[in-house]
């Protein structure tokens, strides 16, 4: 008895961490929120409350587009890079459109350093 309450313990445990993992798997996947990215934008870029809003608006929007743009596109089609980068390329000109041109290289240059740290930490 005492073995099976063992082995019922362990397998719970088991049960739990995958299901952690897997939580945390699709928060990495998802990223942050809206609110979240104007929020670190604003602190890192120090944006005007007017930039803040109009930030806040393109990135919903984009986020739509990206959407849309995922659903509409096999992800394992030949054009499929070509189309997203294209896409990609259109956003940062519009954000770079509303927080300028110096702003949007400190961007650039902090996005560069996090994705060097998240390779890092693989």
């Amino acid at each position: 008895m005492k073995k099976y309450a063992i082995f019922m313990f362990a397998a719970l445990l088991m049960f739990a961490s995958t299901l952690k993992a897997q939580e945390n798997k699709e928060k990495k996947a998802k990223g942050p929120s809206i609110e979240a990215r104007v929020e670190k934008m604003s602190t890192d870029l120090a944006l005007t409350d007017a930039e803040k809003a109009t930030v806040k608006t393109l990135l919903e929007k984009q986020d739509a587009e990206r959407k849309q743009f995922m659903k509409d596109n096999d992800k394992e089609s030949a054009d499929f890079k070509p189309k997203m980068k294209e896409l990609l390329k259109k956003h940062g000109a519009e954000l770079k459109a509303i927080i300028g041109d110096e702003k949007f290289q400190k961007l650039q240059a902090l996005r560069a350093e996090e994705r060097k740290a998240e390779k890092k930490a693989e």
